[in-house]
């Protein structure tokens, strides 16, 4: 029994909007102001539309020319070979940016459950979510995306309704100076912010094996996702930077920004509101994160990487043993507030560190197979290469520099772990997966690492 195909157009290009609209956004939009000041919202035009545009491009051309679930590890095993350690990897950081990507969103759930109601300690909220996202996507994958399709349509109204409004409140004045702490270095100096704001939305792409038509619907849902949450963070940005001095930026630098605007706007009215907004917003990207780890694990596991039983399926087509990996990660992330008051931050630039790297790794692979493999079907081609893609690359390598050392450190730690595992457990597992299927394939650092690159299946 595999994947129900179940998912269509609509459903996906909303999963692609709702799983982005969050906290990477509601939050970093502060950070970036503290950087740049009004010339951030630049950077949420200029970077963050041409780096998300570029992926969405680059994604929709890999996704459909090779429609399975395990998304930049599927693809890079296309080059690399399905034994190759550069594969695995993929896999392993992979998962890791929708850990730290996605799952921070547990941490902002928390904020916004607290700032409701003020007795509940944040860890409590966190958790509470976990199991209740759990509970939706032990269901099936239908009603979870579903789900998500329904906070997509909350949030495209309720974010709409904020700029309509606040674009008539703008003093003009307050955009003055535009760049008060310099131009290039604060520029650059946003980039994270900017680009965990729009990272995750490439979880349609895992998704493509329940999709009734993925050589069109996958496409349209990501290029449409990337169009439309760069006019819409694009122009959040502007209006929100409009209503608030240049000097008054320093408030909007907390926990919950859009939190303090809405209440200088509107009052206790605007406090409930955005605090709902915001809530919403994390919690379509908390269940977004939990469709796309579980897919990413068990579409691993499904070719013997992880132990066997993350590949089981239950009578409604999900994962359920990888679905409950997945809500301990998610557990363990509640609790981040409890080690380190910078949690979100830290958490939120991991994930810059892990998408960066896959979606470089995708923009490389895509120029690679142009190349060497220009005849293969393409149902959809992206534009401009190499130019598409190279700027992709060049952008999230600024965003991965200017993330700060701690963030690079323990990135390299956590590729070092995905080495440690690949050599001591990987391969025998993989090794073991092989000989039950009777592959004469033998799992080596050597014939691993020389095996070339094929158009691969099984």
């Amino acid at each position: 029994m595999g994947l129900k195909k179940v998912l269509g157009k609509g459903v996906l290009m909303l999963t692609g909007y709702a799983t982005v609209v969050a906290s990477g956004f509601a939050i970093g939009v502060g950070g970036a102001a503290e950087a740049a000041g009004p010339m951030a919202s630049l950077s949420y035009w200029v970077i963050g539309g041409l780096a998300t545009l570029a992926t969405a491009f680059v994604f929709s051309e890999l996704a459909t020319m090779f429609p399975k679930c395990g998304g930049i590890w599927e693809y890079t095993k296309q080059v690399f070979g399905k034994n190759h350690p550069v594969s695995f990897m993929l896999g392993w950081i992979y998962w890791f940016a929708l850990l730290f990507g996605l799952n921070v969103e547990l941490v902002s759930v928390g904020i916004y459950v607290h700032v409701l109601v003020p007795a509940i300690p944040q860890w409590v909220g966190s958790v509470v979510c976990s199991l209740v996202f759990l509970a939706v996507n032990r269901v099936g994958v239908k009603l979870s995306a579903l789900v998500e399709a329904a906070f997509g349509v909350i949030l495209i109204a309720s974010s709409a309704l904020f700029v309509v409004m606040g674009a008539t409140m703008i003093d003009p004045t307050n955009y003055q100076p535009f760049a008060p702490y310099g131009t290039v270095e604060p520029f650059l100096q946003t980039l994270p912010y900017v680009v965990i704001a729009f990272c995750g939305f490439e979880v349609v792409a895992t998704l493509t094996e329940e999709s009734k038509n993925p050589t069109k619907d996958i496409p349209h849902a990501l290029i449409g996702a990337a169009i439309f949450l760069t006019v819409l963070f694009g122009a959040f940005a502007t209006v929100l930077y409009g209503l608030f001095p240049a000097d008054g930026f320093a408030d909007l630098g907390t926990d919950a920004p859009l939190i303090v605007v809405g209440g200088s706007l509107f009052g206790l009215a605007g406090i409930m509101w955005m605090t709902i907004h915001c809530f919403t917003g994390s919690m379509s990207t908390a269940n977004g994160g939990v469709m796309g780890q579980t897919r990413v694990l068990y579409a691993m596991a499904r070719e013997g990487w992880f132990p066997r039983s993350f590949s089981k399926l239950d009578e409604n087509g999900t994962p359920t043993t990888a679905l409950f990996v997945t809500a301990v990660s998610m557990i363990l992330v509640s609790f981040l507030p409890i080690v380190t008051p910078d949690a979100w931050t830290l958490a939120g630039f991991l994930g810059v560190f892990g998408y960066g790297l896959c979606y470089m790794f995708a923009c490389g692979l895509l120029i690679y197979l142009r190349v060497k493999r220009p005849n293969l079907e393409r149902p959809f081609r992206c534009p401009l290469v190499p130019v598409i893609p190279a700027i992709g690359i060049v952008l999230y390598a600024l965003a991965i520099a200017f993330s700060g050392i701690q963030v690079i450190v323990v990135g390299v730690v956590w590729c070092a772990a995905g080495v440690a595992y690949y050599y001591l457990v990987g391969r025998r597992s993989r090794a073991k997966y092989l000989a039950e299927q009777g592959s004469e394939t033998v799992v080596s650092p050597r014939n691993a690492a020389a095996q070339p690159a094929a158009i691969v299946s099984e």
